[in-house]
């Protein structure tokens, strides 16, 4: 209600005086906040670094409990679904020759999984992102405790590899048949503890003693117990996700080209290293000039993408995967779904993974915090390189490396996992920064 006690007030603030007051406080509070900004940190992930024009942009935090990201929901159920398909059609030979006439029993554990994960899944969106940063450093050491554990004979799983040796990779859940790997988990704790470091420290970004170093410490000794499984495709998945991490964190430039140097040094170490790592290595650059019985996975998983033609030879009509195609329901998978639904079907495919990792940083880039962004941006590239990876692995375009395609492959930590780092991403969503839609324009 407007009322005549008001004119007093609205006289003294229209003069002149006092006009000049104001305008001469003002700018002196323009100079202090520019100030500031120069001190700030850079942050490659807030919504400033998107805007193309330099004038500041109001924007308020809007509180969506109800408002899930539906996109990134519909993509993620559209993935499983179609895991569901391709999981059944790469292994129902397989698993009948393995298990004794049941057809159905990969696609059974891989349905479980699901089940499980997408319960996780939900359970996980309702909890608030936060409570991950006052509990990072308990999540990162649990994670190593899982690390260290499969190297116990009384409680790992470990199986044979193609050359010969044994894979520590799983934990045995006590008596139930059921086995969990632990580096599923540790990818997520790292990147928590990474996004943690960065959103309490952003003054530390830039340094490379008091920034760099103890991310890296911790890196390593991750990576370490990764490769020594051992498991180099999840360990190098691992170190690429959190220097992106840091990289979007803030980080300088210069911090970057060295970490990517160092990290090139050792990947030449570890691949010549190993006899056999080098000769898969070497066989992949071998294979466009004269295929052999070397680089059969590569050779066999081109055959079947090519023999899919545009439409594919229909579901579960595959050829190659009966006895050519190595593990074609879990690394070559996409390998079978080249074959049955052609290249509609693997650009298909390739363009829902690439509406993922859109979903991803839209939820990254309106993330109502340092932290809320750094998480958006590990978990999405968490999921979105895997799939890269292995889609590069399948068509030829990266060296053979044992790395399975998210929401599609069958596996039990991989599913379950992958659907609770969705999960975080759509709890990161309820809380966005939003333009604001009532605010006058002078």
């Amino acid at each position: 209600m407007w009322c005549c006690s008001h004119l007093p007030m609205l006289v003294l603030i229209c003069s002149p005086t006092i006009k000049r007051a104001v305008t001469r406080s003002e700018r002196q509070s323009m100079k202090f906040l520019r100030k500031q900004d120069k001190r700030q940190p850079t942050n490659r992930f807030t919504s400033s670094s998107f805007n193309k024009t330099e004038q500041p942009t109001v924007v308020t935090v809007a509180n969506h409990p109800e408002k899930l990201d539906k996109g990134l929901s519909v993509l993620t159920c559209l993935l499983l679904a179609t895991g569901m398909l391709m999981v059944y059609s790469a292994s129902h030979l397989l698993s009948s020759r393995i298990y004794e006439g049941n057809s159905y029993r990969y696609l059974q554990i891989h349905v479980i999984a699901c089940v499980i994960g997408l319960v996780g899944m939900y359970v996980v969106s309702h909890i608030p992102y936060r409570f991950y940063t006052r509990h990072a450093t308990k999540i990162l050491i649990v994670a190593f405790i899982g690390l260290a554990l499969v190297f116990v004979p009384q409680l790992s799983a470990s199986v044979q590899g193609a050359e010969g040796g044994r894979f520590n990779r799983w934990i045995r859940l006590g008596p139930l048949p059921i086995n969990f790997q632990p580096v599923e988990f540790a990818k997520i704790a790292l990147v928590i503890h990474v996004a943690t470091f960065l959103s309490r420290n952003p003054e530390k970004a830039k340094s490379f003693f008091n920034g760099i170093v103890p991310n890296m410490l911790v890196l390593g000794a991750a990576f370490g117990l990764v490769a020594a499984q051992p498991d180099f495709g999840s360990a190098l998945l691992l170190a690429t996700t959190v220097c992106i991490v840091l990289f979007v964190g803030g980080i300088r430039i210069m911090h970057t080209l060295m970490l990517a140097g160092a990290g090139a040094a050792m990947l030449a170490a570890l691949i010549i290293k190993d006899p056999y790592r080098l000769q898969r290595f070497l066989d992949y650059f071998a294979l466009w000039k004269s295929p052999d019985a070397a680089n059969y996975q590569l050779g066999h998983s081109l055959d079947a993408l090519s023999a899919g033609g545009l439409l594919g030879v229909g579901i579960d009509n595959s050829a190659l995967k009966i006895v050519r195609l190595p593990y074609p329901h879990t690394d070559f998978i996409f390998s079978v779904l080249g074959e049955e639904f052609g290249f509609i079907g693997t650009v298909t495919i390739t363009l829902l993974f690439m509406l993922f990792i859109w979903r991803g940083l839209h939820i990254a880039r309106h993330a109502d915090d340092r932290f809320g962004g750094l998480l958006a941006i590990g978990m999405t590239t968490l999921i979105g390189l895997q799939a890269f990876i292995n889609i590069g692995v399948v068509t030829g375009a990266l060296p053979t490396k044992g790395i399975t395609l998210p929401f599609i492959s069958y596996g039990g930590s991989s599913i379950v996992l992958s659907l609770v780092s969705v999960g975080i991403l759509l709890n990161i969503s309820r809380v966005r920064r939003e333009p604001p839609t009532n605010v006058r324009q002078p």
